[in-house]
């Protein structure tokens, strides 16, 4: 796969608008770090935006209406795209009602009504929001607990446009001789400590910012950690052996000691199968563990980034380990 860099569980979903003008909605649900993305985009008749978008977040799976099998938008997609799964279900599961009674039982308490009014204006984004949670629920026979998912509404705008021809000529992600070599941009500028920091440079480079505010934070950040060699030989050392904190909290089920109460209420990330087995429970046991080791980590951080002043570390440092 052109722009893959570790497997992901993402599930999305399709819907689009009649008419001479094309207005997409997406919803993508990534399993293995309870986050949702969703967006609403003004495309053309060859849908570029759309399959941009769709290739960045590289969906294991897409689904789509029954009514959209022979669909432009469908077979544009399986002709773009590497080796799409699609799965056709019934049009009433992309209900815009639905869609929002998911936003208030799974965002954030604080972030609920911001995303109530965001999605009032994106009937086609709530409508595909709707359908793959319901699709998370009834057919992988698994789901969050309330109030448990990073709900973000990503715009079109903000953000520069990079077609997948242009991804794949200029290697931003895969060598194009040899997919396992780490002679492209991605490889190059890869020396994150931990999957998550990889995930970002990889976001970062398939989707640039052009939001003058967020550039000059990170700017700020790099100026503050390149001047300061004590400080950032501190956080590279902590961020050794860091684990994959999205997906550890993802998967564990907080019960038992305070601190590892406090830390799933913080992050608020849970997502729990239908039915529990007897790996099940063994999972969650080994879950806590990590997340244990996780919350001691946190002091590392905090440490390291003790003389940091640029706006972007400091917010870092605001997750107080002793308050955990």
């Amino acid at each position: 796969m052109a722009t893959s860099v570790a497997a992901q569980d993402i599930i999305c979903a399709v819907s689009e608008s009649r008419g001479v003008s094309s207005t997409i909605g997406l919803a993508f649900v990534n399993l293995a770090t309870a986050e949702a993305v969703l967006c609403q985009i003004c495309d053309s008749q060859t849908y570029v935006k759309t399959i941009i978008k769709i290739g960045v977040f590289e969906p294991s799976e897409i689904l789509f209406m029954n009514t959209a099998k022979e669909s432009k938008l469908r077979y544009i997609i399986q002709e773009n795209l590497p080796d799409p799964i699609f799965t056709f279900l019934d049009r009433r599961w992309w209900s815009e009602k639905t869609g929002h009674e998911y936003v208030e039982r799974m965002a954030f308490p604080e972030e609920v009504d911001s995303l109530k009014v965001t999605l009032g204006g994106n009937y086609f984004a709530a409508c595909c929001f709707a359908a793959v949670l319901k699709y998370v629920e009834v057919e992988l026979q698994r789901s969050f607990t309330a109030h448990s998912l990073r709900i973000r509404f990503e715009p079109s705008q903000g953000s520069m446009t990079i077609d997948l021809a242009t991804i794949v000529s200029l290697e931003l992600i895969q060598n194009l001789q040899n997919a396992k070599s780490k002679e492209s941009l991605f490889g190059l500028l890869n020396e994150t400590l931990t999957t998550m920091g990889a995930r970002l440079l990889r976001a970062s480079i398939l989707q640039p910012s052009t939001e003058r505010v967020k550039l000059t934070a990170r700017y700020n950040a790099v100026e503050d950690l390149a001047t300061k060699e004590d400080m950032f030989v501190s956080v590279r050392q902590a961020l050794k052996g860091f684990i994959d904190a999205d997906k550890v909290l993802t998967a564990v089920e907080s019960r038992g000691s305070r601190v590892l109460k406090t830390c799933a209420n913080r992050f608020k990330i849970i997502l729990v199968p239908t039915k529990r087995t007897i790996q099940y429970v063994e999972q969650s046991v080994n879950n806590v563990i990590m997340l244990k080791t996780y919350v001691s980590s946190i002091k590392n951080i905090f440490q390291a980034l003790g003389a940091a002043q640029s706006d972007l570390l400091l917010t870092i440092r605001e997750v107080d380990p002793t308050s955990l």
